[in-house]
C-alpha cells in the first residue's frame, strides 16, 4: 500500500526555464520586512506585464517575465520608476539548488513562482484568478454564487519545505462590511482592498491612484459573522461538489502543473510505503447499551442556576437526552444545588450575560470533590442525541479523573507491565502536566512549572525535551504535541506536521464522473431499462422474486418515456430496497456489463483502494529513530464527503531511545475524545487537557 502526501518532489529543467523566462529580484531594507505590495501589483499589471510575482517573507520579492524581454532595459526602466526608488533591483538567475552566489531564485521559491503563473488567462478559472502580493495562487471555482456579499477563494501556496497547501479565504465586499456594525472602522481602513479588473476579469489590489471604487465590487479579506470560510477537504457527491472541495482544487492545480509547466519542472507527490494499519473498530458511543453500562448506578443531577422562563424547556430537553442512556431513571434528580456524589449538569448563562448585568458568573469548573459540566442557556437551545452523548462522555472522563482509574479504555490491551508516562504543556503553555498510567489502569498526575527550580525528581530530562521542542519550533517547522515515555524509559516526542495525506484523486474523480454521466443510448426509456433489468437478473435466484417483477412492471409502465439516472435510482430503491442484495446485484451488474454506475460503492475493497489515505490508523517507520502516522475516519463514518484532511504526525525517539510509539497506537482507537470520531493523539492527552481545567 502506498500513501501519497502533499509534499512535492520536483526536478527542474533550468535550461528551459532560462530560455522562456527572466526573473528580477527586488530588495528593500525597510524595518519589519518588505512593504512594497503596490509595486507587485504594478509589475503584474499593464505597465510591466509580469507573468507572476512572489513575496513570502524577509526583504525580497521576485517577479517573472516571459521572454522575449530585454532584461537590461526592463531593470533600467523599473529603477527609474518613482514607485521603485527605494528598492535594489537586480536580475535573479533560476537555480535548482541554492548557491553561494547572490541574486538567484531557487528551490521551492522557483517552483512557487512558476505555479503562480498558472493564474494567467489560459486557466479555466480566469474570470476570478489573480496572483496576490504574497505570491499565492487564488482560485474561485464558483463566482456568482447565491451570496453576492462575499467570495471564497482557495489560496494555493508552496512553502519552503515543498508542501503544497490549499486554504480557503473569504473576501467580503466593501459594501457588506460598511453595513456591518460589528466591524472596527479604523481596522477596516488599514486592510488592503481588491477590485475587479474590467479588462481581464481578475482581482488586484486597489491602488491610491485608482478612481473611487464601487463598494459592491471591492473586496476585503475578512470573515463573516466571526466565522471562517470552510469547505470540505473532499466532497464526492458530484463532480461540481468535488471541484469545489479543497482536494478538487489541489487536483486541478496538479493537473495544470502537468499541462502547462511540465516542460519546466516534473512534479510528483511524495509517497509513504508499507504502513502498519490498525482498523478503527472500538466504540462506546455507537450503541446506547455501551453508555448505559458505564452510567449504571451513577447519580445524575441537573442544577438550574438560571431560574428563568427558559429553564424548564432546557431541563426537559436535557432530562430526555440523559434518561435515554440511564438504566434507572430515579438516579436523575433536579434542583438548584449540586450533589457531591452525582455528576452535575449546571444550567447557567454565558459570560457576557453576567458581565452585562454586573452579576457573579455561575461557571464552576470540576474539582477533586465535585464533577461538573456547565451548559449555557444562550448557547444550547435543544439537547440533541449527539449533544447528550458528548455531555455524558465528558462527565465520564471527569469521573475517571476524580477516581484516578481508567474506565473507558481497557489498559490491559497494551500488555503493559510497568508505568507509561504521557506529558504535555497545558493550554496556556506555562506548566507541563505528566500522567503516569499503571498496568492496572490506575493513574496519577504531576504538574511542573518549567521556570521553577522546584522540580519533581525524575522530571528534568522530560521538561528539557518538551521545552527544547517548543523553543525550536521556528527552526524545525514542527509543532510539538507531547511526550510518551515507555515502561522501559524510552522517550518519544510527538510533532504535528503540515503534511497531509492525499486519497486517490484521479480514480475518485473518474468514479464521480461516471456517476454524473447520463444513461447511455438504448437505456433511457422505461421499456429499454425493463429489458436490461431482466437481463441482469437472468439465471440467478432473485430473477423471479416479487420485488424484481415489480421493478420490471414499473419500468414497462413508463413505455417509451425517457427517465433520468436519478429517477431510475429512485425506482430501484423503492422496489428492491436500497440496501438489499438484489439492489446490490443490479447496481454491480449494470456497471460490469453496461458501464452504468448508479452509486459510489462503499465496499471495503473499493474504499481501501480510493481512500486508504483517509481511513484508520496508519504508521510508517522511517528508520530506527523516526516514524510517521496519521489517524483517519472509520470506514462506516464516510458518506459522501470528508471534512478534514489527515495530518501526518512525526514521532522522534530522543536521547538514544527506541521507537516505542507503535505500542500505544491502540489508544487512538477510541471514540470518546471527539464524539463518535477518532482521535489524532493518544487519549491520555485528552485526560491531561481535562485535568488542566480542574480547580486544584
Amino acid at each position: 500500500m502506498k500513501i501519497k502526501t502533499n509534499t512535492l518532489e520536483i526536478e527542474f529543467n533550468i535550461d528551459a526555464i532560462e530560455r522562456d523566462f527572466a526573473f528580477i529580484r527586488l530588495k528593500r531594507d525597510a524595518k519589519g520586512g518588505w512593504k512594497g505590495a503596490y509595486q507587485l501589483d504594478r509589475l503584474i499589471g499593464d505597465d510591466y506585464k509580469a507573468d507572476a510575482v512572489l513575496y513570502a517573507y524577509s526583504s525580497y520579492a521576485y517577479a517573472m517575465f516571459r521572454r522575449p524581454v530585454d532584461t537590461y532595459e526592463l531593470i533600467s526602466r523599473i529603477r527609474k520608476d518613482e514607485d521603485f526608488s527605494e528598492d535594489a533591483v537586480i536580475e535573479a538567475k533560476p537555480r535548482a539548488l541554492r548557491t553561494e552566489s547572490d541574486g538567484c531564485i531557487c528551490e521551492a521559491w522557483l517552483a512557487r513562482i512558476l505555479i503562480n503563473s498558472l493564474a494567467s488567462s489560459r486557466s479555466r478559472y480566469k474570470e476570478f484568478h489573480y496572483c496576490n502580493l504574497t505570491g499565492t495562487l487564488l482560485i474561485v471555482p464558483s463566482p456568482g454564487g447565491k451570496n453576492k456579499d462575499y467570495i471564497d477563494a482557495f489560496e494555493v501556496a508552496l512553502d519552503r519545505d515543498y508542501l503544497l497547501n490549499v486554504e480557503v479565504k473569504r473576501h467580503r465586499t466593501l459594501y457588506s462590511i460598511q453595513n456591518d456594525p460589528k466591524v472596527n472602522r479604523s481596522a477596516l481602513n488599514r486592510k488592503p482592498k481588491y477590485v475587479l479588473h474590467e479588462g481581464t476579469g481578475t482581482l488586484r489590489r486597489l491602488l491610491p491612484r485608482d478612481p473611487k471604487p464601487d463598494p459592491k465590487r471591492t473586496y476585503i479579506r475578512m470573515g463573516l459573522n466571526s466565522k471562517r470560510a470552510h469547505v470540505h477537504f473532499i466532497d464526492f457527491s458530484s463532480c461540481t461538489a468535488y471541484d469545489r472541495s479543497r482536494a478538487g482544487v489541489l487536483h486541478h492545480v496538479l493537473d495544470s502543473i502537468q499541462e502547462h509547466l511540465s516542460e519546466y519542472m516534473s512534479v510528483k507527490l511524495r509517497v509513504l510505503d508499507r504502513p502498519h494499519t490498525i482498523e478503527l473498530r472500538e466504540t462506546i458511543l455507537k450503541k446506547p447499551e455501551h453508555l448505559r453500562s458505564r452510567l449504571d448506578g451513577q447519580p445524575v443531577r441537573i442544577v438550574d442556576r438560571v431560574g428563568s422562563d427558559e429553564s424548564p424547556e432546557m431541563i426537559r430537553s436535557l432530562k430526555k437526552g440523559l434518561l435515554f442512556y440511564m438504566g434507572n431513571p430515579k438516579l436523575l434528580t433536579i434542583g438548584k444545588r449540586e450533589k457531591k456524589e452525582a455528576v452535575n449538569y449546571r444550567i447557567i448563562h454565558d459570560a457576557a450575560y453576567y458581565e452585562e448585568n454586573n452579576l457573579k458568573d455561575e461557571y464552576l469548573a470540576s474539582d477533586s470533590g465535585v464533577i461538573r459540566q456547565n451548559i449555557t442557556i444562550e448557547g444550547v437551545k435543544e439537547i440533541s442525541d449527539a449533544i447528550a452523548k458528548t455531555l455524558i462522555k465528558e462527565q465520564l472522563i471527569k469521573r475517571d479523573l476524580q477516581e484516578q482509574k481508567l474506565s473507558l479504555f481497557d489498559w490491559s490491551r497494551l500488555n503493559a507491565t510497568g508505568v507509561w508516562t504521557f506529558a504535555a504543556y497545558d493550554s496556556a503553555e506555562e506548566n507541563i502536566i505528566f500522567m503516569d498510567i499503571f498496568p492496572d489502569g490506575r493513574f496519577e498526575f504531576r504538574e511542573v512549572d518549567p521556570t521553577s527550580l522546584d522540580w519533581y525528581v525524575g522530571c528534568q530530562e522530560y521538561v528539557d525535551l518538551l521545552k527544547g521542542a517548543k523553543d525550536s519550533k521556528w527552526q524545525t517547522h514542527l509543532s510539538p504535541e507531547g511526550l510518551v515515555v515507555s515502561e522501559a524509559g524510552d522517550k518519544n516526542l510527538i510533532y504535528r506536521t503540515d503534511q497531509i495525506t492525499i486519497p486517490n484523486l484521479k480514480e475518485i474523480r473518474n468514479v464521480i464522473r461516471e456517476m454524473d454521466d447520463e444513461l447511455p443510448e438504448g437505456m433511457r426509456t422505461g421499456s429499454d431499462l425493463a429489458f436490461v433489468v431482466k437481463e441482469c437478473f437472468a439465471r440467478i435466484p432473485q430473477a423471479g422474486s416479487e420485488k424484481v417483477s415489480t421493478l420490471v412492471e414499473n419500468l414497462n409502465a413508463l413505455g417509451h418515456q425517457e427517465i433520468s439516472k436519478k429517477a431510475l435510482k429512485g425506482i430501484l430503491n423503492l422496489c428492491l430496497g436500497k440496501g438489499s442484495k438484489a439492489a446490490e446485484h443490479l447496481r454491480d451488474t449494470l456497471y460490469e456489463k453496461y458501464r452504468v454506475r448508479l452509486h459510489f460503492s462503499k465496499k471495503k475493497e473499493n474504499m481501501d483502494d480510493l481512500f486508504s489515505a483517509s481511513l484508520n490508523i496508519k504508521y510508517f517507520g522511517a528508520n530506527e529513530s523516526e516514524a510517521h502516522y496519521f489517524v483517519g475516519d472509520r470506514q462506516g463514518a464516510i458518506q459522501f464527503s470528508i471534512n478534514n484532511a489527515c495530518h501526518l504526525r512525526k514521532i522522534v525517539a530522543v536521547n538514544g531511545s527506541k521507537l516505542v510509539f507503535k505500542g500505544v497506537l491502540p489508544t487512538m482507537d477510541v471514540d470518546f475524545v471527539r464524539t463518535g470520531q477518532s482521535t489524532v493523539l493518544p487519549f491520555p492527552f485528552k485526560y491531561i487537557r481535562e485535568y488542566a481545567k480542574f480547580e486544584k
